[in-house]
């Protein structure tokens, strides 16, 4: 099979990513203000749990489909820069860490609708605010790490190594829009109506970025813009 094809399978699978992403993301009701009570808190994860469990299996799958995307990456990454890897182990450990926290992130959220039916947990209100402030940190520093993502992928693209310039400056701003919101994470104990679709916009903003430069690559794989351009680390 030629290059062509393969690397179409790797754009493919930041498709999927940003496509299962989406469908986990929306197919559960709103969680709990960050400042909800611990009851509120265990009858949202107790009314809605098996669509919270699907949507963290679905979430899941859409973090498998981002590592392939990342394999992609990297080997075009590393035909661009010429074997000299400026770039392209930055967005590879950028984007496994963003897997990682994200992966690790969803683990309180699914204990909490897992064993919303046990009474000895789900009425504890230290466990149950334990949890659910474990969810809101491990998802205010996956913002972080998805933000160096952005911003290392966008470098990439605004130096004609990957897609085109146009995207990366867009990748710029999409990271500073998750750090924004990443770090705001790490403050905010009270609910914030601006924080709240702040970090929405955060959210759907990487993953369109995401989307964005997957279907590009896709409609025209890599390994044909390499002859329209000379890498910029090639000497």
């Amino acid at each position: 099979m030629d290059e062509n094809h393969w690397e179409r399978y790797g754009a493919a699978a930041g498709v999927a990513f940003a496509v299962l992403v989406l469908i986990s993301f929306f197919m559960v009701p709103s969680a709990p203000h960050v400042d909800a009570s611990f009851r509120k808190i265990g009858d949202y994860y107790a009314n809605h749990r098996r669509a919270i469990l699907t949507s963290n299996v679905i979430g899941t799958f859409g973090a498998l489909a981002f590592i392939w995307f990342l394999g992609h990456l990297r080997h075009v990454l590393n035909r661009a820069e010429g074997g000299v890897e400026a770039l392209s182990p930055i967005v590879y450990g950028a984007g496994m860490a963003t897997i990682v926290v994200g992966v690790l992130g969803a683990i309180p959220a699914t204990v909490l609708a897992f064993s919303s039916h046990e009474e000895v947990i789900n009425s504890n209100a230290g466990i149950v605010r334990m949890l659910y402030d474990m969810n809101t940190i491990m998802y205010s520093l996956l913002l972080l790490t998805a933000g160096l993502f952005a911003v290392a992928g966008a470098f990439a693209m605004a130096r004609k190594e990957l897609v085109g310039p146009w995207l990366g400056w867009v990748g710029m701003g999409v990271a500073l829009l998750d750090w924004t919101s990443g770090t705001a994470g790490f403050y905010v104990t009270k609910y914030s109506g601006f924080w709240t679709g702040f970090t929405i916009v955060a959210i759907i903003g990487f993953v369109a970025w995401v989307l964005a430069a997957s279907v590009v690559m896709l409609r025209r794989p890599e390994v044909e813009r390499a002859a329209a351009w000379e890498p910029v680390f090639a000497h």
